[in-house]
């Protein structure tokens, strides 16, 4: 079998033929010749036949046999009479501004899912900027602009990147329980810029909304979904109970003289956990704060009847149990829990929603965690921009052609 016969199997890309195979400087230059005539222009997919230049051009391969390899061909430069300008045209193995083929750029992202950018550049032999470079290309290529079609139920949250409060908005889609838009920034008019992009007839579609208690989300979501409801997300109402009483038992700890402080010791988990995960040393020390604190105790049974009350089988259970509870803590002398009231009345509805509806944020929290491991797994990124960027290529369901490498 020749080498060019060979080769031609071996690479198997769209549009090339091998005209002849060399080594240069330790690398494999395959020279080839294309397989059409037309001129594809890269903005409108405008085909024409004249070419306006032509000069030679090399693009990264996988290796072959070990060796780095190169792709040597023509590249040709036309004048696009719909877009009015000249320009490189686009060819088939590889994407348009790109040194590499398309065969090379998807293995650097499909190693990109799954390792660090410094590692990926170690196994490719390229810088690892060039690695954040092609990750961008094959998000701008490969993200479906249909995953913002269909949306019905999505959830809504914050996620910080780096130091001095700096914070990226994540959505996700509940249904397919991947990420389908990201941008930086936490306030309204950042949630809003995913609504402009939905437009007037997908907004129509959306149903309920997930989120934490941000008044910024809020604001957001009433001025574009008027139709839509906000359930608020079990978890951060759960915390507001959780941190009235670590509030209250701080408070204790101030007041109290030293030597009453001994059945405050060593009280805050046993006071957090839930009655039912309480283990035998847990007990004994809610015995002894019921024995020896009473106002500390009142407000770990106003917790704990928060969180039933959170757990309720049903909206209209939740009800009527919630305007109890309203009223002993609005009555239970315990500032913390009085404020929780407040707050309590002013998001009742939303509370109550997630009761009927049991949709928690729980989904996007665990995608929060996996965005954060991508940045512990870079040791950062200097803009908000690459962080994006792979957070689409590693959690938006971006997938890639089976590669036999090894």
């Amino acid at each position: 079998m020749r080498v060019q016969t060979l080769l031609n199997q071996i690479l198997n890309l769209p549009g090339l033929w091998v005209k002849g195979v060399r080594l240069e400087g330790g690398a494999l230059i395959i020279s080839t010749r294309r397989r059409f005539k037309l001129l594809t222009c890269p903005c409108c997919g405008t085909q024409v036949r004249g070419r306006f230049s032509e000069k030679q051009r090399r693009w990264r391969h996988l290796a072959i046999w070990g060796m780095v390899t190169f792709l040597e061909g023509p590249i040709r430069r036309l004048r696009c009479p719909k877009c009015q300008a000249v320009l490189t045209e686009l060819v088939p193995w590889a994407r348009h501004d790109s040194d590499f083929t398309r065969t090379f750029e998807d293995v650097v992202g499909f190693l990109a899912q799954q390792l660090n950018a410094t590692a990926v550049a170690e196994m490719t032999g390229i810088s690892w900027v060039t690695v954040g470079n092609i990750a961008r290309r094959l998000v701008d290529e490969l993200l479906e602009p249909s995953r913002l079609d269909g949306l019905r139920r999505i959830g809504v949250d914050e996620i910080s990147f780096q130091r001095h409060h700096k914070y990226i908005t994540v959505v996700i889609d509940h249904d397919t329980q991947k990420v389908v838009w990201a941008a930086k920034g936490k306030s309204s008019e950042t949630l809003k810029g995913f609504f402009d992009e939905l437009g007037p007839e997908r907004l129509k579609a959306l149903e309920i909304v997930s989120m934490d208690l941000s008044a910024a989300y809020q604001k957001a979501v009433r001025e574009a979904l008027p139709q839509a409801d906000i359930v608020f997300d079990r978890f951060h109402v759960g915390r507001l109970a959780q941190e009235a009483l670590d509030e209250v038992r701080r408070a204790q700890m101030r007041e109290l003289p030293k030597q009453d402080h001994q059945p405050l010791k060593r009280s805050r988990w046993p006071l957090l956990k839930r009655s039912d995960n309480a283990k035998t040393k847990d007990e004994a020390k809610l015995s002894e704060i019921q024995k020896f604190n009473r106002p500390l105790y009142r407000g770990y049974l106003l917790k704990e009847s928060f969180m039933e009350i959170l757990d309720a089988p049903s909206k209209e259970c939740a009800e009527a149990e919630i305007k109890s509870w309203l009223s002993w803590a609005s009555r239970s002398r315990l500032t913390p829990f009085v404020k929780l009231a407040r707050t309590v009345r002013k998001h009742l509805d939303g509370i109550l929603r997630f009761v009927d509806s049991k949709l928690t944020n729980a989904r996007l929290e665990g995608m929060n965690n996996k965005i954060r491991l991508l940045s512990h797994r870079a040791f950062g990124f200097h803009s908000a921009e690459s962080l994006i960027a792979t957070i689409y290529l590693c959690c938006s369901g971006i997938s890639f052609p089976k590669q036999q490498l090894v």
